[in-house]
């Protein structure tokens, strides 16, 4: 299982999740696992006069949240992103809404669940949040989409409209949460946000990050065996989904003199930097 939680602020989504991935309770596969990625969506529409399809329409990404059975989940997504970046159109046709997408990341998710679980029965169910920005309402959207066996295997899809965080807010009006213990982060959420109404902290710099620094301390804590890890941080913009990394303190200091890095999955960039004449350089917070 895991955390995850995603957010709005003024001109984005933020994405947070733990990288802990567990084979069962007590068994600890990898510390360092990936739960939010992209999701690539191209449109190709052909010329008037037919042909190929490729003149190209729309190219963004989006992000994908997930919590529970690793294999089933990446599967999805990888059969999902492939067959999204290749979607044609005749000419004029209207863009895929978000909802559009989501719904087509629930067949897909359903038919992988219903083959894995055949073998690994609940051990191959996962909970997922598409988040982005969606091309045909021109706007942020966040859709939950959770498994259901009321006839048949399914997975329902549920839009959630989200508002700006702000200290005296709600976690129900501003994230989605899914994983194993949603409602004690979502708690956790609200008490940091109550506090700082309390206090007077009410610019939005203070609190664009509340569920990312609440998640941290539910690790950090310990408070559910199946989360731990590392922080994992992304976020969708209007054009593209990105992870981004975290800057956090080294635990000693590097030969460098440095006292921080700059993380993704755990891991500090700044020791994975070289590829070629290249080197790694991820946004972040």
């Amino acid at each position: 299982m895991t955390l995850a939680v995603v957010w709005k602020i003024e001109d984005r989504l933020m994405a947070a999740a733990d990288t802990r991935i567990i084979k069962s309770a007590g068994n600890v596969l990898t510390e360092h696992g990936p739960k939010l990625l992209p999701v690539n969506v191209v449109c190709r529409q052909c010329p008037p006069e037919g042909g190929r399809f490729d003149r190209e329409v729309y190219r963004a990404s989006v992000g994908f949240a997930y919590s529970g059975a690793t294999l089933t989940a990446l599967a999805a997504h990888a059969l999902c992103n492939t067959l999204l970046s290749n979607l044609n159109a005749p000419p004029g046709a209207p863009l895929p809404s978000l909802r559009d997408i989501a719904d087509f990341f629930a067949g897909v998710s359903a038919q992988y669940i219903r083959e894995i679980g055949q073998r690994s029965g609940l051990n191959g169910l996962f909970a997922a949040i598409l988040f982005g920005f969606c091309p045909s309402q021109r706007s942020f959207r966040a859709f939950s989409l959770r498994p259901n066996f009321d006839d048949g295997v399914h997975v329902l899809v549920t839009e959630h409209a989200l508002s700006d965080i702000a200290v005296g807010g709600s976690c129900d009006a501003s994230c989605v949460v899914i994983g194993s213990s949603p409602r004690q982060l979502a708690d956790a959420i609200d008490a940091d946000l109550a506090l700082r109404k309390e206090w007077g902290l009410e610019h939005p710099a203070t609190v664009r990050d509340v569920p990312k620094r609440e998640l941290r301390r539910l690790i950090d804590r310990g408070s559910d065996d199946a989360v731990g890890g590392s922080v994992q941080l992304a976020w969708a913009t209007p054009s593209e989904f990105k992870v981004v990394s975290n800057m956090e303190p080294l635990a000693a200091e590097a030969a460098s003199g440095r006292k921080v890095g700059f993380f993704v999955l755990g891991f500090d960039t700044f020791d994975l930097q070289r590829v070629g004449s290249y080197l790694v350089g991820v946004d972040g917070l």
